[in-house]
């Protein structure tokens, strides 16, 4: 058995789900796993009448109470099963499960602190900018995602962002398109002037690893006991190493895995094998 699919789990009970999807990370907060599961279900945004923000229409903040953590005991077995589906077989690749899964891989990129990120809440076809995220220093990142890129979606997105920027007035700093398939016909290579200023797009596609140094079913484990992850929360070692630069106090790493740790096989005495070992530095000031 693995976690390829969810018709594939043996144990199907909400005690098993709820134990797995536990090990999903980073945890989602008090505040975004409700609008998870409304974006999800394509539930337009409600604002408050007499409300004011500073948000752009049809986009809410998002990640503000980065200190607390989701409880999810009081999930249905439907919505388990969707966390499941889109974290951990990552079987659903649809523009909004490849939308959600890079929220939570942008929360522990190396080496930007983030000031704010607003979401898009308006199930618009018109808008196609997903994420509207802000530094510290100022600087404004867009992110669009998609299920598959293809040329002609790419050159409307251009547009898009074209469009909202002239509104808006803003130069964006970086421009991110993320799918789960692209096209090879995309020109990334080529610069976007966007409302005066010259943007290089960047593409991230999403690839899974299947002969990487670990596997989804796999238990990791960081300086022997200090830290442990599952292998699903990593589509490669690149992302784990990520991942463990933000939430470990650096210096001497190393990395184990115990095969299979998951998915019901594993022996008695499960082998734990070193898969990495490194210095992270770290600048903690």
């Amino acid at each position: 058995m693995s976690f390829q699919y969810y018709e594939t789990l043996q144990d199907k009970s909400k005690k098993y789900l709820s134990y797995i999807v536990e090990q999903i990370e980073p945890k989602f907060t008090v505040n975004e796993l409700p609008i998870f599961f409304e974006d999800i279900n394509k539930k337009a945004l409600k604002i408050k009448k007499g409300e004011k923000s500073k948000n752009f229409t049809g986009y809410t903040n998002i990640g503000d109470d980065y200190n607390t953590t989701a409880d999810l005991s009081k999930l249905t077995v439907t919505q388990l099963k969707l966390l499941f589906q889109i974290f951990i077989s990552r079987e659903i690749n649809d523009k909004l499960a490849v939308k959600w899964r890079f929220f939570q891989y942008f929360k522990y990129i190396r080496g930007l602190v983030i000031e704010g990120i607003q979401v898009n809440r308006t199930a618009s076809l018109d808008q196609l900018i997903d994420f509207i995220i802000e530094t510290h220093e100022g600087k404004i990142i867009y992110v669009l995602c998609f299920d598959t890129l293809n040329a002609k979606i790419y050159t409307s997105a251009v547009e898009n962002i074209n469009s909202l920027s002239k509104n808006e007035k803003i130069k964006p700093e970086r421009i991110i398109f993320a799918t789960n398939k692209c096209y090879r016909n995309i020109s990334v290579d080529k610069s976007l002037n966007i409302n005066g200023a010259e943007i290089q797009p960047e593409l991230w596609v999403e690839w899974i690893e299947d002969d990487g140094d670990f596997n989804r079913d796999d238990l990791l484990i960081v300086n022997n006991s200090d830290l442990k992850l599952a292998g699903f929360n990593f589509t490669n070692m690149e992302d784990l190493l990520d991942y463990i630069y933000e939430f470990s106090d650096g210096g001497q790493i190393s990395i184990f895995k115990q095969k299979e740790f998951f998915n019901g096989t594993s022996d008695d005495e499960p082998e734990v094998e070193l898969i990495w070992k490194g210095i992270m530095l770290k600048n903690n000031n």
